[in-house]
């Protein structure tokens, strides 16, 4: 067996040391970490005192130096430690060298040796490493040196080239986030340019809509002509083939209003009435009560609202709530886009615009239709003013001529009688006890004509509490006393309504039933006078001979049926006179209460 000398086995003992070392130092990836293990490495596997790497930048122009000491008590000054690299590094090989500082702790600090070696590492130094110590290194040590500080090279070069590279990563991916933040941007950018390029658009379509609104509106037609234009203009404007009105009715439903653009009788009949209230919880409702702008296709992925679509056998649809300022009209909508991508959400703003105009002018067109009813009617009122002016002067002269001709007729004969029985009492042989008792008679006789022309003319209980009905009811039994005629009275009458009107009521009322006694030849007679609101409403039925209402101006007493109407129309309200032969006569009139 081949002895080993001991200085060759502490190469070798040595070499290994290195070796193991060369591995630990291989598990780091970070420079600085790594700098920092291999100075405590080298102090210790060469028990020197200070151990320092210098490392330079790719440029030269930057140095970044670690150092390590054995102990607290040796650690160097930044000043100390820079002199000593700079030493070190200007010294073309290892040489014995004698280096000392000044330290106000410790005093001058004599090295008999140190060892430099530069870091090379891929053809290129990028730094040094070095150690020192007051003893000496043998040849040996000095080698193992180097070849510990190749090793650290490696690894430092390594770490570097990680760092790097986890630097150029980092710069990737920062700039491929500062590309996608700028392709968001740019994204967003073009959004927002075709997004008010079609906000521009919506405008001048919303500004055509209530162009083309206007213009039917000032157009003179009536609502049917006023609704087929407007649905063909909004069919321009949102590019359907189809525009349609629905209409809230009063029970709570939505009803197609026919004769709008591109809708057919076939159309038309596949529609149903909708319910619709501000609780339900369905599209039409929502639309009409909560503003929600419904846009539907069958080109949608999920497909929600094709259960609408199929009923009403369309691809897609838009609708609207139609109003007018609160009151809710019905809705809106637009069928069977003309464009591929179908409607959009510029085509609801516009729709709604649309919507919003026709609303108001549909009120306006239903209150120029009112106000010419009320102009026809106020009209039909003066033209009974004047016929009632016209004809007042008659009826004040027939009215004397009456109550002169009853005067005369009746309660004057009836004087006149009276009087000749008065004077038949002066005979010596008249027969005094009976022309007294006849007398008395012709006076009654005379007292009930003019208490009733008194009764005609001005009822004396009218103003009192109940007096109206006392009135009526007075009235009923003298028309069954002069013709038994029946009468079933209803009087339903508040004691705080206005004398005026009590007595218009009392004269529309006895100006019936003297119609009834004089004309009707009835048996039965029914009376109704009651408040509804702030109103009245009276009727007078008989089962008399009845007459053609169209004759009624050629008719005897005619002028008493024309003061009914014409009574009625200047209290501001109604007479409704309906007759026919054999079956009676009905005289129903409202007037309000002011």
């Amino acid at each position: 067996m081949k002895t080993v000398s001991q200085s060759e086995a502490g190469f070798w003992d040595l070499l290994e040391a290195f070796q193991a070392i060369s591995a630990e130092l291989a598990r780091f990836d970070d420079a600085a970490a790594l700098a920092d293990a291999a100075l405590q490495l080298a102090l210790e596997l060469t028990h020197s005192t200070v151990a320092f790497i210098a490392l330079t930048s790719e440029g030269g122009d930057d140095q970044q130096v670690f150092s390590r000491s054995a102990s607290p008590a040796d650690a160097l000054p930044p000043g100390e430690l820079q002199r000593i690299v700079e030493a070190t590094a200007s010294r073309s090989g290892p040489a014995p060298s004698t280096i000392a500082w000044n330290d106000s702790s410790q005093g001058p600090v004599p090295f008999q040796s140190y060892v430099g070696h530069p870091l090379k590492a891929g053809g290129k130094t990028i730094g040094m490493i070095g150690i020192a110590s007051p003893n000496g290194y043998p040849a040996t040590q000095r080698r193992a040196f180097s070849i510990f500080a190749n090793q650290v090279a490696a690894g430092l070069e390594i770490a570097l080239l990680e760092e790097r590279r986890r630097k150029m990563v980092d710069t990737l991916v920062n700039l491929r986030e500062d590309l996608d933040r700028s392709e968001r941007q740019r994204l967003i950018n073009e959004e927002r340019a075709q997004s008010a390029e079609r906000v521009e658009q919506a405008h001048e379509a919303a500004v055509a809509a209530l162009h083309a609104v206007s213009g039917h509106a000032r157009s003179g037609r009536d609502l049917l002509d006023f609704y087929r234009g407007l649905t063909v203009s909004i069919a321009g404007l949102v590019g359907a083939k189809k525009v349609l009105f629905w209409q809230l009715n009063g029970d709570g439903t939505l009803t197609a209003i026919g004769g709008g653009h591109g809708i057919d009788e076939a159309f038309l009949n596949r529609l149903y009435p909708a319910p619709c209230a501000p609780e339900r919880d369905d599209v039409a409702s929502h639309v009409v009560f909560h503003d929600h702008v419904f846009r539907a296709s069958r080109a949608d992925a999920d497909g929600t609202f094709g259960h609408v679509l199929d009923a009403l056998d369309v691809t897609d649809a838009l609708a609207v709530c139609w109003r007018a300022g609160d009151q809710r009209l019905g809705l809106v909508a637009a069928y069977e886009s003309i464009r591929e991508d179908g409607f959009t959400r510029e085509d609801g703003w516009v729709l709604q615009k649309a919507a919003l105009a026709s609303g108001l002018v549909w009120q306006l067109k239903h209150a120029e239709v009112d106000l010419q009813k009320t102009v026809e009617r106020l009209e039909r009122i003066d033209a009974a003013r004047q016929l009632l002016l016209k004809n007042m002067s008659t009826a004040v002269e027939k009215t004397r001529k009456r109550f002169a001709a009853e005067l005369h007729d009746d309660a004057l004969q009836k004087l006149t009688a009276a009087e000749l029985q008065l004077q038949r009492l002066r005979e010596p042989n008249g027969r005094a006890d009976e022309l007294l008792k006849e007398t008395q008679g012709l006076l009654a006789q005379t007292e009930d004509a003019l208490r009733r022309m008194l009764f005609e003319v001005r009822p004396p209980a009218l103003e009192m509490p109940g007096g109206f009905e006392e009135t009526i009811r007075d009235r009923v039994t003298m028309l069954k006393a002069m013709t038994g005629i029946d009468a079933d009275v209803q009087i339903e009458l508040p004691d705080e309504v206005p004398y005026e009107m009590k007595s218009m009521l009392f004269r529309q009322v006895t100006e019936a039933l003297t119609n009834v006694e004089r004309h009707s030849a009835a048996t039965r007679v029914e009376v109704s006078v009651k408040a509804e609101g702030r109103a009245v409403h009276g009727l007078v039925i008989d089962n008399g001979r009845g007459f053609v209402v169209a004759d009624r101006d050629h008719l005897p007493g005619h002028l008493g049926l024309l003061a009914l109407n014409e009574r009625s129309l200047l209290a501001g309200g109604w007479t409704k006179i309906e007759s026919a032969p054999g079956a009676g006569t009905r005289v129903e009139f409202w007037m309000p209460v002011e």
